[in-house]
């Protein structure tokens, strides 16, 4: 027996409904009990209501990624090789920018369904198939979201989501992508492309000769699934590309090489300063003995997360035990608060395979935090007086501390006491800094002289002279061929190792010379003064590593980049290989 088109039609709705798992006590499409449906005229009427309620465009949109996360894929990769199909390049192009806000919103809804798992395979399958640094860098932000309360959390991704995108398309583009919907798309396509995306329609050059890839139909309507684009409601969408495209300048630091986080109301309290080489967490010392750590750019500090430590700390007092949470470890202002030293902290580094900060203080010891509860991990005792200085070397294997009790130190987070001792200074050891091969160590002191260690025997392999002042910051050039070093000289000397000479002197700082950092390149070595500026000098315009040549060696002239930073001092200045950003932490 032919079945009616009204028994079809109640067929069809049923079976999608099951689908979607919406479960009913009754049958609701028997015939038998369509009770306002008894005669002939009736049936006729109601089928030709529903035929043309289905009929109409846009009628009703169901969001179907919850229990169809497979399916989105599918639909995406359907569009996605639809357009690679086209053969007039004009027209892919164009297309081809739709694709980008629909695999970042399917993303996103799969994760809002519940998918995590099936989102996360989706975003590393097609993530690749967007090459400019826009979309590159908003991927990158994505790819850490993996619940709603991500995306809340990270302003650039909440507005993404809640706002539209403006995408410029043809009148010949826009007509095939609605001729595609109507064949071939999914439905989740139609309400991604409806509820996040704009379509600006343009109208392009006219060719006559020219072969249209897909054919106009007579009664060609200004809509895709029913949603009629709005032109004049594009300027939040402008603004969204040119945040986008600002923190995309921002991060690879093509108009800013300085990035400057400044600390307030903090003139005479902070001492040291250091943030984490994934730029995500600041930590300060202050002269309250206290140690403070905030969360930059997106990140939110959480109370703390009971797991085991990478690393076997050692322990020589109680004390270092896990310390109970409460309230005071956090300030007014979202602050971690950490407390456990009896005098000024004075210098702090970032261990984050192991998520340990370690900091040194003039209580002479030097102690270690875990980052996971925010507690004192242990306890490193060995100095007689205060330790002002210290560094960690490559792959954080050893940690080198330096004193007013005129030595160094190395030591291992597994051991509580020194594993070697330099002894040679005739005042206090100010800065320390470790080779990059690991093998050795420098340091610079108060008495105007910097010595080259070996780490493995603890043996003096150099001793640099001819500072005329207290020497107060190192740094050794990425391919560890040179030293450079500042202090009360206002200058900055710059060292051959392998021939023990100074190459050049740089001068231009109108005050002491606190910090100094190389970045990755080679290409520039940062300096700042403890009257709140940076300098930027050029290695390639000073020094000529090509050949040797030293004929610039006498004086370097005054042709620094200078950045002035409005900061009361500078804690901290370092280059850090994400984007070879340098980063300062002043006082304001």
């Amino acid at each position: 027996m032919k079945r009616s088109k009204i028994d079809i039609i109640n067929a069809t709705v049923e079976s999608y409904l099951k689908r979607r798992h919406y479960h009913q006590e009754s049958d609701i499409f028997r015939k038998s009990e369509r009770g306002d449906c008894q005669t002939s005229a009736a049936e006729m009427t109601l089928s030709t209501t529903v035929e043309c309620s289905t009929s109409r465009e846009n009628s009703i949109v169901f969001s179907a990624i919850t229990n169809d996360a497979g399916v989105a894929d599918q639909a995406y990769h359907k569009l996605k090789i639809w357009i690679q199909t086209i053969n007039n390049e004009n027209l892919k192009i164009e297309l081809q920018g739709v694709l980008y806000p629909i695999f970042c919103h399917l993303y996103l809804e799969m994760l809002h369904g519940g998918n995590r798992q099936t989102a996360i395979q989706f975003l590393k399958m097609y993530q690749n198939d967007f090459v400019s640094d826009t979309e590159r860098d908003f991927l990158e932000e994505l790819s850490s979201v993996f619940s709603i309360q991500d995306i809340e959390l990270r302003p650039l991704v909440n507005a993404f989501r809640t706002r539209k995108y403006k995408v410029d398309m043809s009148d010949d583009a826009h007509f095939c992508l609605q001729k595609f919907l109507a064949k071939q798309g999914h439905v989740i396509l139609m309400q991604v492309i409806n509820t996040h995306v704009t379509i600006i329609r343009k109208i392009p050059e006219v060719h006559p000769d020219e072969d249209r890839s897909c054919e106009r139909g007579p009664n060609r309507e200004s809509v895709i699934n029913g949603h009629v684009e709005q032109p004049s409601g594009t300027g939040v969408d402008r603004e969204m590309r040119e945040l986008q495209e600002a923190i995309r300048l921002i991060r690879s630091n093509v108009h800013q090489p300085l990035r400057v986080y400044a600390i307030n109301n903090a003139n005479e309290n902070a001492s040291c300063g250091s943030i984490t080489p994934n730029i995500d967490r600041l930590a300060a010392g202050f002269s309250t003995s206290e140690i403070r750590l905030w969360g930059i750019s997106d990140t939110v500090l959480t109370r703390p997360r009971l797991k085991a430590a990478p690393l076997n700390f050692a322990s020589n007092n109680p004390s270092t035990s896990r310390s109970l949470w409460t309230e005071d470890h956090m300030d007014e202002a979202g602050a971690i608060v950490m407390r456990g030293h009896t005098d000024v902290v004075h210098d702090l580094k970032f261990i984050p395979e192991a998520d340990v900060l370690l900091s040194v203080s003039s209580d002479k010891d030097m102690r270690a935090w875990r980052l996971s509860d925010y507690s004192c991990a242990a306890i490193y005792n060995g100095h007689n007086y205060p330790v002002w200085c210290m560094d960690t070397s490559v792959f954080n294997l050893y940690i080198a501390t330096g004193s007013h009790d005129r030595t160094a130190k190395l030591w291992s987070l597994d051991r509580t006491f020194p594993l070697r001792i330099f002894a040679g200074h005739f005042l206090d050891v100010n800065c320390i800094r470790f080779h990059p091969n690991a093998r050795y160590l420098a340091t610079g002191s108060a008495d105007k002289t910097i010595r080259l260690w070996s780490k493995d025997d603890g043996s003096l392999v150099r001793v640099y002279v001819g500072a005329r002042s207290t020497i107060y910051s190192l740094a050794f050039s990425p391919d560890g061929k040179y030293l450079a070093a500042a202090g009360d000289d206002k200058s900055v000397s710059i060292w051959d190792l392998a021939t023990n000479t100074q190459l050049i002197e740089l001068k231009g700082h109108q005050d002491t010379v606190m910090n100094l950092d190389w970045s990755s390149d080679g290409q520039y070595i940062a300096s700042a003064s403890i009257d709140g500026v940076v300098r930027l000098w050029s290695t390639q315009r000073h020094i000529n590593t090509s050949n040797g040549d030293n004929t610039n060696s006498q004086s370097g002239q005054d042709n620094s980049q200078v950045y002035p930073t409005n900061c009361s001092s500078i804690l901290s200045l370092q280059y850090y290989h994400k984007n070879d950003s340098l980063v300062c932490i002043g006082t304001s």
